[in-house]
């Protein structure tokens, strides 16, 4: 049963007290009406228990806006939403459409830095989070003692005489959640072995992220992508106020599972009224390397967490190496990312104990 103001309350109660189910949970359709992100559609989404999110079909299912109690859980980029036509997929072009928000999917083809292989160039990130859903659809309802808020849609990376990947996508949750749990299944639905890489760009900002915030992640490894990274390796967990001429610093993480296959990572704020938290779980299996994108300067000011099925190397060491990730023709794989709020000092405490089990020695 939904559990909402201290009480579970069973389906003729609530019936009982409102006209229709919206007043507690539900999903609102819009379409953006000025700016760089006209005509493009979003989906409104709130579950009752002060969690609230927006969903966005048309650029890639991704998540956009997200907020707790009214406080903002993700960072916004100067840019604002950007409809997928204005994508510039040269070099670092794709970062005058990156609007930030709670998750921006990034692959399916390549994900990482610009880069080229047998001829063909690659820009930042890939094409996935630019690409418009089809076959959206939205359900909502009484599944047992559970009303449902499921949102699905289905994006084509396809180009003539290249492969065609595609990623089926549902979001769910439900009234009184406080957690969102995304599930994808990417499909090879051509005739030609394809590159299949999929990373979960989790961009968590302000009044989350703070001077004093944690990242908190039980790791076996935690290695700098660069020498700027490098200096800054034994804070990697800790957040600054924001800082003038910061320069991201981006770590690749070998993370620990759980008996359950399972990783968790989370950004812990103990000074937000009473304590407030975001953490990410994901399989192993599927997804198992995490890149922690620390970027504390003024405006730009954002902590990513970034699960993904391969490390951030270049695909020529990828390749070398044997951890690029393909599929063959009619080959799949199926994989999720849970994203929960986490609220008082006792949950915080729970949380950070599970975590603290397996922190990294490179702390």
């Amino acid at each position: 049963m939904p559990e909402l103001f201290g009480r579970r309350w069973t389906a003729e109660e609530l019936g009982e007290r409102v006209g229709r189910m919206d007043q507690a949970a539900g999903v609102r359709p819009f379409v953006f009406e000025e700016g760089p992100g006209r005509g493009m559609r979003g989906l409104d989404v709130w579950t009752g228990s002060g969690l609230t999110f927006t969903v966005l079909p048309d650029r890639g299912m991704d998540m956009g806006d997200a907020r707790f109690a009214g406080r903002a859980l993700a960072w916004q980029s100067s840019t604002g939403p950007v409809s997928p036509e204005r994508y510039e997929p040269q070099g670092l072009g794709w970062l005058r459409s990156f609007y930030g928000g709670l998750l921006t999917t990034c692959g399916l083809r390549h994900f990482g830095a610009p880069d080229q292989e047998a001829g063909e160039t690659w820009g930042l990130h890939g094409r996935v989070s630019h690409l418009s859903a089809q076959d959206v659809s939205v359900d909502r309802g009484w599944e047992g003692d559970a009303y449902r808020l499921r949102l699905q849609g289905r994006l084509v990376e396809a180009e003539v005489f290249k492969p065609t990947l595609v990623l089926e996508r549902t979001i769910e949750t439900w009234l009184g959640a406080r957690e969102v749990r995304i599930a994808d299944r990417v499909t090879n639905a051509g005739y030609l072995a394809s590159t299949a890489m999929l990373l979960y760009h989790v961009n968590l900002g302000w009044p989350l992220l703070a001077e004093g915030s944690r990242f908190l992640v039980s790791a076996d490894s935690v290695e700098p992508r660069d020498e700027r990274a490098a200096a800054g390796i034994r804070q990697y967990a800790e957040m600054a106020a924001p800082t003038p001429a910061f320069e991201e610093q981006v770590y690749l993480i070998n993370p620990k599972a759980d008996a359950q296959g399972l990783c968790c990572a989370a950004l812990v704020n103990r000074d937000l009224d009473g304590g407030l938290a975001v953490s990410l779980t994901w399989p192993k299996a599927t997804m198992p390397c995490l890149t922690e994108w620390k970027m504390m300067g003024r405006g730009t000011y954002v902590l990513g967490i970034e699960p993904c099925n391969a490390p951030l190397w270049p695909r020529d060491r990828l390749r070398r190496e044997g951890r690029c990730p393909e599929l063959g023709p009619g080959e799949s794989f199926e994989t999720s990312l849970t994203i929960r709020v986490h609220v008082g000092t006792q949950e915080l405490a729970g949380l950070e104990a599970g975590i603290r089990q397996g922190m990294s020695r490179e702390r």
